[in-house]
């Protein structure tokens, strides 16, 4: 089972969008959002933990961890599919920690697709949803920790040749072009497929918001405009936090 490739990105950017199109392959698993990363971490730090050093500093048990740690993971996702490529999604996986853990345990830095989207946008469809379902938006809690634009910045910098950035934009106004790209990322051949019609192969939990993972039936633009859904002083300060690598900001204010 090839687990090579995992999903990570920003909020509100096509994610499961995205993950649903891979998932059209006869031969790829995309996960619902999954707590696989956090379960691996938790068995990965016990090692290091002084409360067990005792019983993990012996010969035996230093040696059994990777495998043990490998083990894991073959067997979580057999449970989950028999696809020969499990593709697994949760934003924590860009964070630098998890990164150097997955190197660790498999040898090899992960592969990281990771959806990426104009800020105003990501903000103006959390609006729209919390709108939607008559719920307040508390529009101060988004800033570039929340949203994890700091911690892609971050990673990015360190580590870029983890990351394909798929901008939403392009993937909902040319998906046979990004998803040739996504294929030559995983190192995959493309089958032929249709994108024209959009749905998920397996329903994600809401987190008690409705419609937060409800895909269109078709690969279109929203008609909802940011300019629109947000006060002119909204869009003004996050049109100012869209993702760009550090080294692009240090460029820029030399």
């Amino acid at each position: 089972m090839d687990n090579s490739v995992v999903f990570a990105g920003l909020p509100r950017s096509g994610i499961t969008l995205l993950a649903s199109m891979l998932n059209k392959d006869k031969d790829i698993y995309v996960t619902t959002s999954s707590p696989f990363v956090e379960l691996l971490w938790r068995n990965y730090s016990i090692w290091s933990e002084t409360t067990y050093a005792g019983e993990f500093d012996t010969d035996n048990m230093r040696k059994s961890k990777i495998p043990f740690l490998r083990g894991l993971t073959e067997l979580y996702y057999s449970q989950l599919t028999s696809k020969p490529v499990v593709i697994d999604k949760r934003r924590g996986w860009q964070n630098i920690i998890n990164i150097e853990m997955y190197r660790d345990i498999f040898g090899v830095l992960p592969k990281i697709i990771c959806p990426i989207r104009r800020v105003v946008d990501i903000v103006a469809s959390w609006k729209f949803l919390y709108k939607k379902i008559n719920r307040p938006c508390y529009i101060p809690y988004f800033n570039p920790v929340t949203l994890g634009i700091d911690v892609l910045r971050e990673s990015y910098a360190k580590y870029p040749e983890c990351f394909l950035l798929v901008d939403y934009d392009n993937l909902v106004d040319d998906p046979y072009d990004v998803m040739n790209q996504v294929y030559d990322f995983i190192g995959k051949e493309q089958p032929e497929q249709n994108f024209e019609v959009i749905e998920a192969t397996e329903l994600e939990g809401n987190y008690g918001l409705t419609g937060l993972h409800t895909l269109r039936n078709k690969l279109v633009r929203s008609d909802n405009k940011a300019e629109d859904i947000l006060t002119e002083d909204e869009f003004m300060k996050f049109s100012e936090w869209d993702f760009r690598p550090i080294n692009d900001l240090q460029i820029q204010s030399a």
